[in-house]
């Protein structure tokens, strides 16, 4: 057991038990911790060791509220009613009341019948009720000085806490604050008036704090404050009475417009917090309560930052939580960020959660992975449900029942999913964003999402480019890691220089559809060089347009280059040249065809007679066909003695005699065959 807290808890367990105002400011500090099962700690029986542990759960997430324990640990315990036995002379028949304060000297009379007896001689034995108002107010251990009072005591709420840095957010000017100080230069009530959690409390603490020697006073909810007027008179000196939510101390005791007057009669300054909408409907109002409204000077405190207030922010540098809030606060203001959007982020992920509504968790977790893929704004319902369903179907939940508990107002403020400006659209509360971005545990976004991202249509008013942004940045670790599908469906995304250059290395690994995307690619561009060895991939793997454009590449690849040896004076370039050319339509095709083939055939190249006899034929010129057939015939040549033989057997009669013999003869076999009816 820590011996430190152990003395610590005793401390405080002393102060509780003597000291209401102690027991009140204990109990505050443990409703701002935020820790369940934290009240009544301290006022109600329970175990030892639960009140160390709290104290050491303190020590660890909340050093200041822990600190603020200390101080009222470390406070003598505040004065109390008693009843005083004062012990006199001999003993003697009991005194009346008005014997008794007869034969006391009066001293200093505070107020009323409360007398000061700490100069006086008694001569038998007195009861007084002992109020000690012998401090500048009714009530000395509550009021202190402004500056010794911390922010989270004032009622400013803890946020997520980070080792090093203090629990409260480091505060940021707020564009009121040199109206709020002006207005309380002067004696009177000042309401700040904003939504909750606008930072009415941190604003109100900063601005308390600039008023140098004054004391602060801050009641609890619906207590008597007709005391305080007394404590005051004749007790010169700077106070300011501090109201959080001044609708907690309107009614019966409690601030009405002569008490209001009264205290500000003696120098008070009573500062205060009300929402918009109240401050307006009770101004109008006559019962007391909403009179004190009407006379208060007022500044008002939107929830969402302005601009200059946004650079105020991400301008605290010594903070690292202050650029997130900023980045990600939103029109929820960075107050509200601050002060429950780490509790928001645990609501999301606690187990229970899980439990309850798993469709509304993934439902959240939607919202969330879109905004972690450059979605800034708010998307239409479908789209968001089309992103769950990524995440698997969920029967014990359905989609409408996950809707109403993702967007239903929590702790008083907000939904884990907040509505855009269209009806319709939601996007996920800005602090879940970045507590997941800064949280080592949250699943990486499905490549699913992404590629649904990717590829959605203008309709969704996506910023494609954002979303391309976000994507190299968070999938370039894998594509370091050369995953070929990755860099294929990313680079297509990209298009340009960069996407090619991914769409490249994974063709280059072997990933097939970005080996034809390479191919066509390339082909398109005119860069039939650098196709080849991807139309090769392609064509391997059974792509069938890949290899009659291979062929054709090749094709036109052997024509240049048979030319260029045919006008060198090669004879069989000439040759194969005539005969690439003849299977080419066009008449510059064939007139080509025919003059290479002349070219080898005069110089001495015989095959190329049957080329110029089968030009001859296909063009329907048999005679001239002929004789090109037994040219190269009656040279020896068993091509040319083939086709003779065949034109011959087509004509029929005497002719088909001879062509039968040539074409045995072609063959090399002297068994008589019947003659083909076509040419083959």
């Amino acid at each position: 057991m820590d011996a430190e807290l152990e003395e610590l808890r005793d401390a405080l367990l002393g102060e509780v038990r003597k000291s209401p105002d102690a027991a009140r400011r204990v109990e505050r500090l443990m409703k701002q911790s935020g820790i369940p099962e934290s009240t009544g700690v301290w006022k109600w029986p329970t175990e030892a060791d639960k009140r160390v542990g709290l104290l050491a759960t303190l020590r660890r997430d909340h050093p200041a509220i822990l600190s603020e324990l200390r101080r009222i640990a470390r406070k003598p315990p505040p004065a109390r009613s008693t009843i005083n036995t004062v012990p006199g002379g001999t003993a003697q028949s009991p005194l009346t009341r008005a014997d008794r304060i007869a034969s006391v000297p009066v001293g200093d009379q505070v107020a009323g019948d409360h007398l000061d007896f700490r100069n006086s001689t008694f001569h038998d034995r007195v009861v007084g009720v002992q109020h000690n108002h012998y401090g500048p107010v009714s009530a000395p251990a509550e009021w202190r000085p402004v500056g010794e009072v911390g922010a989270v005591e004032f009622g400013v709420r803890p946020t997520r806490h980070v080792p090093g840095l203090p629990d409260v957010p480091p505060y940021v000017t707020r564009d009121c604050d040199e109206d709020l100080r002006a207005k309380l230069a002067h004696h009177g009530l000042v309401l700040i008036l904003g939504e909750r959690y606008a930072g009415k409390s941190y604003t109100a603490w900063h601005a308390v704090r600039s008023l140098a020697d004054h004391r602060l006073y801050a009641p609890d909810p619906g207590e008597d404050l007709r005391d305080l007027v007394a404590a005051l008179k004749g007790r010169p000196g700077k106070y300011v009475v501090w109201l959080d939510e001044l609708t907690d101390h309107l009614g019966e005791g409690a601030l009405e417009p002569r008490l209001l007057g009264r205290l500000t009669s003696h120098g008070a300054v009573v500062l205060g917090t009300m929402s918009p909408d109240e401050y307006y409907r009770r101004r109008a109002g006559i019962a007391p309560g909403d009179r004190v409204v009407a006379m208060a000077r007022t500044v008002e405190l939107p929830r969402e930052w302005s601009e200059a207030e946004l650079a105020r922010l991400a301008a605290h540098d010594d903070d690292p939580r202050a650029y997130p809030a900023y980045m990600w606060s939103g029109k929820e203001g960075a107050a509200s960020y601050f002060a429950i959007g780490h509790l928001l982020f645990d609501e999301w992920r606690r187990a229970g959660t899980r439990r309850e509504h798993p469709r509304g968790r993934s439902l959240v977790r939607a919202a969330v992975d879109l905004a972690r893929c450059g979605v800034m704004g708010a998307v239409r319902v479908d789209l968001l449900r089309e992103v769950q369903e990524q995440y698997g179907t969920e029967e014990r939940e359905s989609f409408e029942d996950a809707l109403a508990w993702a967007t239903a107002p929590k702790f008083g403020a907000s939904g884990l999913l907040v509505q855009g400006d269209e009806g319709g659209t939601w996007r996920a509360y800005g602090a879940l964003v970045a507590e997941a971005l800064r949280s080592d545990d949250l699943e990486p976004v499905p490549d699913a999402v992404w590629w649904m991202l990717l590829d959605a249509t203008e309709g969704d008013a996506l910023n494609q480019d954002a979303v391309v942004n976000a994507a190299r940045t968070a999938l370039r670790p894998r594509i370091e890691r050369g995953e070929a599908e990755v860099m294929f469906r990313l680079g297509i995304y990209i298009g340009g220089d960069d996407g090619e250059a991914l769409a490249r290395r994974a063709a280059d690994v072997g990933h097939q559809q970005a080996v034809e995307y390479m191919a066509r690619r390339l082909l398109n561009r005119g860069a039939e060089g650098d196709a080849l060895p991807y139309l090769e991939a392609a064509a391997s793997s059974g792509i069938s347009w890949a290899g009659l454009e291979l062929g054709r590449i090749h094709g036109d690849r052997a024509e240049h280059w048979l030319r260029e040896a045919a006008k060198a004076g090669d004879v069989e370039a000439a040759r194969l040249l005539g005969e690439l050319l003849m299977g080419k339509a066009g008449h510059e095709n064939q007139t080509g065809a025919m003059h290479w083939c002349l070219t080898a055939y005069e110089a001495g190249d015989i095959s190329a007679a049957v080329l110029l006899g089968r030009q001859r034929q296909g063009d329907g010129d048999a005679e001239s066909a002929e004789m090109w057939y037994r040219r190269a015939s009656d040279a020896g040549d068993m091509q040319g003695m083939h086709y003779l033989g065949v034109l011959l057997q087509l004509r029929g009669g005497e002719s088909a005699k001879e062509g039968t013999e040539l074409r045995r003869r072609a063959a090399g076999d002297d068994k008589p065959r019947p003659g083909p009816t076509t040419a083959g």
